[in-house]
């Protein structure tokens, strides 16, 4: 049966709504963040299997090739504020108008970064780690750069698909590019079917062919006649400076705060837990992989719960969008604290999954065990910071966040673990302060309603104010779930149930 807008939000709210929205929403991303995390867990592996170097190698590779990418991923991810927020008041147009802006960013971005190749080995040279991990960080970095435009165009257009309640689409994008990872991998690392073997660098190709798999898969399903229809995808591809504009005030505060994050966690390991050898170092980085099956999955929820909050304020109904963001909390600080749990209790054969080096299990599981301790606060954190971004509140975020990792985590994490008796674990105690205070912060923020005096959009008029999408400046009907073309079914009829 075919749902429009209409039809789903007439239902009375019910003390369930929320959850169902948010859940049948979330659990799609869920599933593609999940296949990410899988995909990551299952490089690592691969990689470990080339020795000890190899796996204290490409983690922090990883890690600075996330820092690298992470500003623009921030800013492009925006995109689902205004996709979402213009969804909500029927401005279809410049729903693919937002996310063409997007896949030029990420094609700028994309040839922008291979200028990075000449000065690779002196950035590796200055983390000071054992000169066969340097050589081995410096291969996987370059050549991870040729991924990165389609990692960027994925999120873009992934974000195009969630705000609009499409999340179907870069879900079964997401899995069919990591099948095909998880193949290159072991084709390419090993040497199998008469490939070459590869190594680390295999692991770097297959990689960054799967990222642009992925994204040309969505741009295919983007252009296609149902969305070429409903959405003018074929007319709105032009760079629009005015749009630019709106969208970078809001981007560029959530890609700095993405940035600095994913960079204070690059310079904790390379710097602080690096410091420590390379046993201290591999131990970390197999946490860090171990701890992404907890949060990776809330970064899921968060992304939704930006859509959802997105599109109830294009709506004009703040109180679903505060229901819908109380909905996603309540299932993420469940689940992070159920991980955490796990997290204690098999710890040992968690981090033996990845390296068997008895100094090397033993340190990953006290990590591990103040890993746990910090993923109710973690959990706060992660979807608070989704629902103020659907909101277009970026700025007191990424302020909060530049503070607590720079000011607090780091500084905190270097004095305990080298003033102190506590050695490699003080630097541990820092991030669980850091993660604590962030938390508290950004939730203080959401509850005491800054978020809602910021408008992105230009207000509709005060009659439209209802729970259904505006009907637009031509009173176009509101937007059906469904574009043509496209199949019926629950999952597809998510976002707005």
């Amino acid at each position: 049966m075919k749902l429009t807008i209409d039809a789903v939000l007439s239902k009375e709210e019910t003390r369930w709504s929320g959850l169902r929205e948010v859940t049948l929403l979330a659990v799609p991303i869920i599933i593609t963040v999940g296949s990410n995390t899988i995909m990551s867990a299952v490089d690592s592996w691969f990689v470990a299997q080339l020795g000890r170097d190899h796996i204290a190698a490409v983690v922090p590779a990883s890690i600075l090739n996330s820092v690298l990418v992470a500003f623009f991923v921030g800013v492009v991810s925006c995109v689902s504020t205004f996709v979402g927020q213009n969804y909500g008041r029927g401005q279809l147009n410049d729903c693919s108008h937002f996310a063409w802006q997007g896949i030029h960013v990420s094609l700028i971005i994309g040839a922008g970064v291979l200028l990075l190749w000449p000065l690779t080995p002196p950035i590796f040279r200055f983390a000071g780690h054992e000169q066969s991990v340097q050589s081995l960080e410096s291969v996987y970095f370059r050549y991870r750069l040729f991924g990165v435009g389609g990692a960027i165009m994925s999120v873009a257009l992934g974000a195009f698909f969630q705000a609009t309640g499409r999340p179907i689409i870069p879900m079964v994008a997401t899995v069919l590019a990591n099948i095909f990872n998880f193949v290159g991998d072991y084709v390419l690392i090993f040497g199998r079917f008469g490939f070459p073997q590869m190594g680390i660098t295999g692991a770097a190709v297959a990689t960054n062919i799967s990222a642009w798999l992925c994204a040309l898969m969505m741009l295919a399903i983007f252009l296609s006649k149902g969305y070429k229809t409903s959405y003018s995808t074929w007319t709105t591809w032009r760079w629009d400076g005015q749009k630019a504009r709106q969208f970078f005030r809001v981007g560029w505060p959530a890609g700095l705060s993405l940035g600095m994050d994913a960079g204070s966690w690059a310079v904790f390991l390379a710097l602080i837990i690096g410091k420590f050898g390379t046993d201290a170092l591999a131990a970390s980085a197999i946490v860090g992989q171990i701890m992404m099956g907890s949060f990776m999955p809330t970064i899921g929820l968060s992304i939704a719960v930006t859509a959802l909050v997105g599109q109830w304020i294009g709506r004009g109904n703040v109180e679903r969008a505060k229901a819908r963001y109380k909905a996603a909390l309540m299932i993420g600080v469940t689940y992070m604290t159920v991980m955490g749990v796990l997290f204690v209790i098999f710890r040992h054969p968690l981090v033996s999954l990845f390296r068997s080096e008895p100094e090397v299990v033993a340190l990953g599981g006290k990590f591990l065990i103040l890993a746990a301790a910090f993923q109710f606060f973690d959990a706060i954190g992660i979807v608070t910071t989704g629902a103020l971004k659907g909101a277009g509140d970026t700025k007191w975020p990424m302020a909060a966040g530049m503070v607590a990792a720079w000011g607090i985590f780091l500084p905190l994490g270097y004095f305990l673990s080298t003033h102190t008796s506590l050695g490699v674990m003080g630097a541990w105690f820092g991030a669980n302060i850091y993660i604590y205070l962030l938390g508290a912060a950004l939730f203080w923020r959401f509850v005491s309603g800054g978020w809602q005096k910021i408008d992105l959009l230009e207000k509709p008029p005060a009659d439209s104010l209802t729970p259904l999408p505006a009907a637009g400046p031509a009173q176009q009907p509101a937007p059906q779930l469904d574009p043509p073309d496209q199949q019926d079914g629950p999952a597809q009829d998510a976002a707005e149930g």
